[in-house]
């Protein structure tokens, strides 16, 4: 189960990646972007290609396990910047808390957002019967909505101008699914690549 065990390992370094990186907000043609929307789409086509290959019941295993290992991130980053104290002399208490207390309340809403979205991406991508492509975009198409609606709520909802929080989540759900769409025939190349390996056999 080596590769299970390299896509689960890649699954959960993509979304800690994604929840650091979400914490700069950035112009992207003029349109408010989250900095972790340059890698959080991988998280679907990783997911995709696990429960392709393995199966809903794995790629849970791995939503779930993925998700702990965030939070565990999250819950380290929560007691270093509010319980240990700065040593004397060290001037930059005040940055890093400012970056990882607001990297604490992303980091609930994509743990959140991740956690439901891609358990219902995992069943609906095993309803469709159509080839992989198919599968992989019709079932972001439907967790992409419960993903950018749960994630900007409570990430951004209060931080945000309204227009601007509106903005950033419809442009989260198309930018997303347009860089899914640009990658889906990488991902269908990949997916027939690990499919050639003997241990890539479902649950």
């Amino acid at each position: 189960m080596l590769l299970f065990g390299i896509l689960s390992a890649i699954s959960s370094a993509v979304l800690i990646i994604s929840n650091l990186a979400a914490g700069k907000i950035w112009s992207l043609f003029g349109w408010p972007a989250d900095g972790g929307l340059i890698i959080f789409p991988l998280t679907y086509i990783i997911g995709d290609l696990i429960v392709s290959l393995y199966g809903e019941k794995k790629a849970n295993v791995v939503v779930v396990t993925s998700m702990s290992l965030a939070g565990l991130m999250a819950l380290v980053m929560s007691i270093t910047t509010n319980f240990l104290p700065p040593y004397p002399g060290w001037d930059d208490q005040a940055a890093f808390a400012t970056v990882f207390s607001s990297a604490s309340r992303i980091t609930i809403a994509s743990l959140t957002g991740y956690l439901l979205s891609n358990l219902l991406n995992n069943h609906v991508f095993e309803k469709i019967h159509t080839g992989f492509i198919g599968k992989a975009l019709g079932s972001s198409a439907v967790s992409r909505v419960v993903d950018n609606l749960v994630f900007e709520t409570i990430a951004f909802l209060g931080v945000l101008p309204l227009k601007d929080f509106f903005l950033q989540a419809l442009f989260g759900y198309l930018a997303g699914m347009f860089l899914e769409t640009l990658l889906s025939p990488v991902s269908n190349r990949l997916y027939r690549w690990l499919k050639k390996f003997p241990l890539t056999t479902s649950a």
